[in-house]
Formats: structure tokens, C-alpha cells, sequence
């Protein structure tokens, strides 16, 4: 590489060039370091020669490229570099050790990883930038430990259509902190009976691609196939034979680890003949960047989602062992090309074999983590977690719950120390008052005597209609309910009074019509109902339902009786629940919304279907829409929803509630306050919508006093693509 500086009024021109010799590889890409020590020569040239130095040009590559580089704009960096250089080397302690993306090229790179290592560093972390690492140590957090304790877990916002995914730096602490690989969220990978591991081997610096790995995988049986180039001249040829190969597997998957797969076969297609372009965009559809799904769903406990490290966690081994690196893979071309040693290039063509057989290793493991996941939700999956699985950190505040005691005897004392306890254990032993006032309190078994006596007998018999029919023994039942008056309700009692009869005729033994069956009381449809309107619309578990049937009508009702009255309306209310649902359907109008609901140990949606004048219930165990469908299948009105792109499926005409608009525009505006345009936009439409708002509530929804609005609904579009003009 040569480069040269001048004077920038060019009176004279100045050069500079290393030693330069032509065997020696060459750049085709420049980087910013090489900028920066252009304008570094040119800094040094203007202090020495006291004359401004401010246009340099680099000359790289095999083709000679010239670069020219304005080095005044530089100028404030160099003298910021060389100051802190300075810094350092007048210091007379160490600099901060930090791991960085030059640490494989430094001969020191193990024995500063070993130190980063016995201090826990952040630094450990691959992918974490500095500003990150500042702003986690000025929160007080220096090592990868405590890092992990961090994580909270976060639900994504309803309304957000491509959620973002990213990668928890304090979740893979955790991961390595616990020694177990966790699962964020739903990994999904292709399925296909055929899948195809590729791996490219080439020159980053030279845009050059010389070995194509392909592992071709279909019914357990596996092809491996090498494409090598000796010059630059043979690497469209590699990458035509490699498009024919994969290409004829129609139903195959293409695997790679990372973008440079992708990014090679798109540079790569232009130099390829044009008959073969429609092939390679084929076979970029069916690629899949497993890093991709790695990245923000499965964190291993190694400090970096590279290739060598997952595989090597997962077991498996490089024939080079920790030789093995992409670094190595270059050093390794570069001295082929000088020396053309066959076993530099059986040691390149091994390196590739067994990237490739480390991501179908990495790939089959994931499937089987995805799949134990599938099959086990809720639980650890073996040597993996779920991150909806883990428990939050307590935060020291009290909660109001059954406490799990460490120790037996302190549940002992717990359970003794209840005020209720000792009143009536303890202190009645000693306080004569006391215990006349318990006894007195004592609950007791209540009579249920009668509000209403029935007598009931039978003339026929109820299967063969006889009249020949004989008294057995008599029977009594008795149903429990509430009576419900303009005034209140009251507990009612109903005694039915008859005998079990028996046909000569037919042998049939039966008790009358209308005489409730069962020898344990029965429970009328007002109880029931009381019940489950305390239960649902006040707000009371149960329990608290039983307990106020005990309280206030003097009813002991047993629990499983209590539970089983839901099921009960239900059947019995199922023929209403079903005329109201084509009640909707037959509308004009149907409002439509979904809300989350917690379960035990799990979480729901109830979607909510209303009219003016009815309301229908459906409870589902996830938020897909696609029931929506079916259920709404023949309803010709108009649907109104908020913005869940689950409803845009559906072909009735829709309309959107402008609450969820309006909540929207003002959460926007509060977010760009400075955005003059759009609060403009937002004040107009906030004006509309006031004067129709009050034309409705003065007069209501008559149409000719909304036509003084139509002026100005019209002109609000017009009028801001003229401003936005």
C-alpha cells in the first residue's frame, strides 16, 4: 500500500510510502484506521515543515485504486488519539484492560483473556459495546455475576405489529452464571426433510471467495461437496457448480451461521451469467441465518454467539482444535498462495468440513430444544430453562400469603400465635365470661323449616300411561332457594310431599312428575343465581360467596355445590347464549374487543362482541384470530374494532375506534412535543372531532346537522398536503 500527502495550496507535494513490494497482499477494502494514520502522517508533516499538510491519497488493492482523503477533517481525532497515547504511556499504571474486536490479532490475546476472566470483566461479553459497559458501571455493576442478576423479563406492547427482539446481555450473564441454556420467547426453525449446511471460506479485506462447503442432509443420509478456487478467476466457476447442486434440491433448506453466506452469494451473482441469477434468488429464498434465531431466543453460557463457541459447549470438537478460526483460515490462504503446499489446502478443506458438520451438530441440538419445548410447556426442558419459567427476585416488601417456613418449629409457633386460637383454646381455660360467651357463639345446625308444602300424586304411570299403579313407601324431598321480592330476598323452602309408585302393568317404579330427585336438598335456580351475581359482578371468590349464604339466610351450602352452579346456568343459559350471538350477527353494527384475563397458572382472552342492546362472551386460550371467521360468518354490518391486525382478515367493512386513535396521536405527541407539523395536525383534528362531538350531544345523530362539518372534514386532508408540500 502506497500513500502520499502534499501542501494543500500544492506549491509543493510531499510523499510517504513503506517499503513496498509486489508479491505482498494487498488491500481492496480500506478502513478507517488506515485514514486515520494518513492523517497522522500529514499532522506530523505540518508540525515539521510549519505549513499545513490537509490532502493525502492512499493507493491500494491489486488493481492500484487511488483514494483521495481530505486529512483536515481528521486532524481533531489524530490530535485526540495521540493525546490519550501520550496519557498512557506517561502513566504509571497499567491502562484498563478491555476485550475487544482486535483482541485475536494481538499475541497477548490469552493472557489478557485469562485476567478479564479472574475479574469477571464485562468485557467478556462479545457484542457489548462501550457505552453499554459505561452505563452498566456507573450503575455499579463491574463483573458478568452481577450483570445476571438484572434481567427482568418484558412483556411486548399489544398494539406493536414486528416486535422488537433483542439480545439481553444480562440474560446470557445469567446463562453463564448458571451453567444451562435458556430459551427467550419461540425459536422457530424451517423444517424440511432436505437441508443443506453451507459454509464460504474467503478474503474479507479482497471481497475474494475461494471454498464452498456444502453438507447435504436428506433421510439420514449425508453428501459433502467442496468447491475449491486456486485464483479469482475460478470463483464464478465454483459458484455456478455449487447453484447447480443445491438448486436441483427443490424442498431443501440452506443452513449458515452468520450474514457472510447471504452477502457472498449476492456479490457474487453479478459476476455469474444472467441465465443463472433467477436460480441463485431461489435459493437466497430459501436460506435461514441460524444465528438469527440463536441471537435473540437461545442464550448458551459462553461469552459469544460464535460458531466455536456453541459448538464447542455442545460437544463438538475441530480437527485443529483451538487452532481452528477464522483468522487461522486466512493466514492459512495466504500462504498457500505463496507456497501452493497441498497440505495447507487438505488443512483449509478440513476446516471447512467441520464448520460445516458444527452447525448440523448446533441445528439438530436447537430442533431438539424447540421440540422438547413444543411438548413441555411451563417446565425445564432438560439442560434448558424458559425464561417465563424463572421466578422474579423478591423486592423485601411483604406479601400477604401462606408463608413455606424453613423450619418446622417456627410453623408450630405461627399456627399457635392466631388471635382466634388463643381465645379459644387459651384464654376460655381461664375466663368463666369468656366461655359462656363462645358457647353461646358456638355455630349450630340450622332447622330448615318450610316455607311451602307440596303434595304431589300420581294418577298414571309415566312410561306405559296406565292407571293400574300402587302406593309404595312416601317420599320427601326438599329444595333450598331465595325468593326474591320488590322489597328484598328471603330464604324460601319448599317441601314436596308424595309417594314412590309402582305399575302392574308394566313393572315400572317411579315418583311423580315435578318431585325433585335425589335424597340430599335440592338448590333452587334463585340461589344459584344469587350466587354466581356475587361471584361475577361484585367481585367475591366463592369461598366469601358461601360464607355470606351462611351469614345472612342461615345457610350452610356444601363447596362442591357452590362450584358446580356455574356449570349448571351454563347449560342452562346455553340456547340464550346462542339466540344473542345471531342477534349480533344479524345487526348493523357490532363492537368488538379483546381483553386479557389471568388464570390459575396460566393467562387467557375474553373477546368481547357488543351491539346497543346485547353483549356475547367467548373466552380463548390465545390471542390468534383466526376463530374470527367463523364465528362472525354471515354478519353483513359494520365492525368496529381498534387497531389489532388480527381483525383486518375479516371481510365485513370495518371501522376503527377513534378513542384507540386519539389515545395514539397523543401518546405520539407527548413523545415529539417539538414536531411543530404534526402538532399542528393533531390540533385540527382534536377541533373537528370537539364540534361534532358536541353537534351530537346537542342535537344527536341526525344527519342534517352534520353537514356543517363536511366542509372542514374535506379541507383537513387537503390542507396538510399543502403544508407537507
Amino acid at each position: 500500500m502506497l500513500w502520499s500527502v502534499w501542501p494543500w495550496r500544492g506549491e509543493t507535494t510531499w510523499s510517504c510510502s513503506p517499503p513496498f513490494d509486489s508479491s505482498s497482499q494487498t488491500n481492496n477494502k480500506l478502513h478507517r484506521d488506515d485514514k486515520l494514520l494518513l492523517a497522522f502522517d500529514a499532522f506530523v508533516l505540518s508540525e515539521l515543515l510549519d505549513r499545513e499538510v490537509g490532502v493525502g491519497k492512499i493507493i491500494h488493492g491489486n488493481n492500484y485504486a487511488t483514494l483521495k482523503v481530505n486529512t483536515d477533517a481528521l486532524v481533531t481525532e489524530v490530535r485526540r488519539l495521540t493525546e490519550k497515547i501520550s496519557a498512557l504511556l506517561s502513566s504509571n499504571s497499567p491502562p484498563e484492560l478491555v476485550l475487544n474486536r482486535h483482541c485475536p490479532e494481538c499475541e497477548f490475546q490469552n493472557q489478557c483473556r485469562q485476567k478479564a476472566i479472574e475479574k469477571d470483566d464485562l468485557s467478556l461479553l462479545s457484542g457489548i459495546t462501550e457505552t453499554e459497559r459505561r452505563g452498566h458501571q456507573n450503575r455499579g455493576i463491574f463483573t458478568v455475576t452481577q450483570l445476571s442478576y438484572t434481567f427482568r423479563s418484558r412483556r411486548a406492547p399489544k398494539r406493536v405489529k414486528n416486535p422488537a427482539t433483542p439480545h439481553y446481555f444480562a440474560l446470557q450473564a445469567l446463562a453463564i452464571r448458571e451453567n444451562t441454556v435458556l430459551v427467550h420467547g419461540t425459536p422457530r426453525l424451517p423444517k424440511s426433510e432436505t437441508k443443506v449446511y453451507l459454509d464460504i471460506e474467503g478474503l474479507p479485506d479482497n471481497e475474494s471467495y475461494y471454498l464452498i462447503g456444502a453438507l447435504i442432509v436428506s433421510q439420514e443420509k449425508e453428501v459433502f461437496h467442496s468447491f475449491w478456487a486456486d485464483h479469482d478467476l475460478q470463483e464464478p466457476d465454483i459458484f455456478s457448480q455449487f447453484v447447480e447442486v443445491v438448486y436441483q434440491l427443490a424442498d431443501s433448506q440452506i443452513l449458515h451461521f452468520g450474514g457472510y453466506e447471504t452477502l457472498a452469494l449476492k456479490r457474487m451473482k453479478v459476476r455469474l451469467p444472467e441465465s443463472v441469477h433467477a436460480k441463485v434468488d431461489a435459493i437466497l429464498e430459501r436460506t435461514t441465518n441460524v444465528l438469527s434465531v440463536i441471537h435473540p431466543h437461545i442464550y448458551f453460557p459462553v461469552y459469544s454467539n460464535s460458531l466455536k463457541d456453541i459448538g464447542r459447549f455442545l460437544g463438538f470438537e475441530w480437527a485443529h482444535g483451538e487452532k481452528a478460526t477464522g483468522l487461522q483460515a486466512i493466514v492459512w490462504r495466504e500462504s498457500w498462495n505463496k507456497t501452493k503446499d497441498t497440505d495447507i489446502k487438505a488443512q483449509l478443506l478440513r476446516y471447512n468440513q467441520d464448520d460445516c458438520r458444527a452447525l448440523k451438530h448446533v441445528v439438530e441440538s436447537i430442533g431438539r430444544l424447540i421440540s422438547s419445548a413444543d411438548a413441555m410447556p411451563g417446565h425445564a426442558r432438560g439442560s434448558a430453562i424458559n425464561t417465563a419459567d424463572l421466578r422474579p427476585a423478591s423486592r423485601g416488601s411483604h406479601r400477604f400469603r401462606k408463608i413455606e417456613f424453613a423450619l418446622p418449629g417456627f410453623n408450630v409457633v405461627n399456627r399457635f400465635a392466631y388471635f382466634d386460637y388463643q381465645r379459644q383454646k387459651i384464654f376460655v381455660r381461664t375466663n368463666t365470661s369468656l366461655k359462656r360467651v363462645l358457647a353461646r357463639a358456638l355455630p349450630r345446625r340450622s332447622r330448615l323449616k318450610p316455607n311451602k308444602v307440596l303434595q304431589l300424586e300420581a294418577k298414571k304411570c309415566v312410561s306405559c300411561r296406565s292407571r293400574k299403579i300402587s302406593q309404595l313407601k312416601p317420599v320427601k324431598r326438599t329444595v333450598i332457594d331465595l325468593k326474591f321480592f320488590k322489597g328484598g330476598v328471603k330464604k324460601w323452602i319448599t317441601d314436596y310431599l308424595s309417594w314412590n309408585y309402582k305399575c302392574t302393568k308394566c313393572g315400572n317404579l317411579f315418583a311423580p312428575e315435578g318431585v325433585p330427585g335425589g335424597r340430599a336438598p335440592k338448590y333452587g335456580h334463585g340461589l344459584a343465581t344469587w350466587c354466581i351475581y356475587n361471584n361475577l359482578v361484585c367481585g367475591q371468590n366463592l369461598g366469601r360467596v358461601r360464607r355470606a349464604l351462611n351469614d345472612i339466610f342461615d345457610l350452610d351450602v356444601p363447596q362442591p355445590t357452590i362450584f358446580r352452579f356455574k356449570s349448571a346456568l351454563r347449560e342452562m343459559l346455553q340456547p340464550i347464549y346462542d339466540r344473542i350471538l345471531a342477534h349480533l350477527l344479524k345487526g348493523s353494527l357490532l363492537h368488538i374487543d379483546e381483553t386479557e384475563v389471568s388464570l390459575r397458572g396460566c393467562k387467557g382472552y375474553v373477546w368481547v362482541f357488543a351491539s346497543m342492546d346485547a353483549t356475547y362472551f367467548e373466552y380463548r386460550d390465545s390471542r390468534k384470530a383466526q376463530f374470527l371467521g367463523s364465528l362472525l360468518k354471515g354478519f353483513q354490518g359494520v365492525l368496529i374494532s381498534d387497531f389489532f391486525t388480527g381483525y383486518d382478515s375479516l371481510s365485513s367493512p370495518q371501522q376503527k375506534c377513534l378513542i384507540h386513535l386519539i389515545r395514539d396521536m397523543n401518546e405520539d405527541l407527548l413523545n415529539n412535543s417539538f414536531d411543530n407539523e404534526y402538532k399542528d395536525l393533531a390540533q385540527r383534528f382534536a377541533d373537528l372531532l370537539r364540534e361534532i362531538v358536541e353537534t351530537v350531544d346537542k342535537y344527536g345523530l341526525k344527519q342534517r346537522h352534520f353537514r356543517r362539518h363536511r366542509e372542514d372534514a374535506y379541507d383537513g386532508p387537503r390542507n396538510l398536503d399543502h403544508s407537507i408540500s
